[in-house]
């Protein structure tokens, strides 16, 4: 968890806080703040990435208010109401920077991996952003720290055992793996040649050699797609 058990569920918390203030300048502000490891979340599909970010542009006249970074591959819609968030990794204190809507769990988090959580680089974003205090309970329901292959709905325990085999198999000829991942008001993806699959139940779990990039897929979702995109290239996603 994310706060001291001691505390009541109303106390606020110094480990988690609501980032307020101009969402495009906060995207232009992760090009400064080194060395990420970034977590995009959807139903059926998550990746992992450790990425640097570069500058959130717009890139289609007709949709200025879509920033795209090229460098981290974070599309994000600046129209979408989006809470930021700035919360302390549970497990060492790390920070992260989250995003969600109003009321739903975090579906995209960025771990700040050259800083601590108490270091001037925090207290800057804090007091640049006007972070505002969350109370325990809050900072819990946002789920920051949960497993890649934890999702809002449970994986469903009927999918036929042919499916995941054959994926698998699919995924063993890969070379070229794209992975799109689409949440809500941000959309990410990554490009890399699988090293390492293997299931659990009806999900997937897909790393490349240097463990760069990490992809939990349940094979189950409706939603699943694994197509060839070339003689050793495919494509992953989950489509609504």
């Amino acid at each position: 968890m994310f706060c001291s058990w001691r505390k009541s569920p109303t106390a606020s918390c110094s480990c988690a806080y609501r980032l307020r203030g101009s969402l495009p300048e906060l995207l232009n502000h992760l090009c400064c703040l080194g060395q990420t490891t970034m977590v995009l979340r959807q139903q059926g599909l998550s990746l992992a990435k450790a990425t640097a970010f570069g500058l959130s542009v717009a890139y289609r006249e007709e949709a200025w208010h879509v920033l795209h970074d090229r460098l981290s591959g974070l599309e994000t819609d600046t129209h979408r109401a989006l809470g930021v968030y700035l919360i302390a990794d549970a497990c060492d204190r790390r920070p992260l920077l989250a995003m969600a809507e109003p009321g739903s769990p975090i579906h995209l988090s960025i771990r700040l991996e050259g800083h601590v959580w108490d270091s001037p680089v925090v207290r800057t974003l804090i007091d640049h952003f006007k972070g505002a205090s969350l109370d325990c309970m809050e900072s819990r329901r946002l789920g920051a720290g949960a497993w890649l292959d934890e999702w809002e709905r449970p994986v469903s325990s009927g999918c036929d055992a042919s499916v995941v085999h054959g994926a698998y198999r699919m995924l063993q000829e890969c070379r070229e793996l794209k992975v799109d991942v689409r949440m809500r008001g941000c959309r990410g993806s990554a490009c890399f040649e699988p090293s390492f699959i293997d299931s659990s139940g009806t999900v997937l779990r897909i790393t490349d050699r240097e463990q760069r990039h990490v992809v939990h897929a349940d094979v189950s979702d409706p939603g699943f797609h694994l197509v060839r995109t070339g003689r050793a290239g495919f494509r992953l996603e989950v489509v609504d």
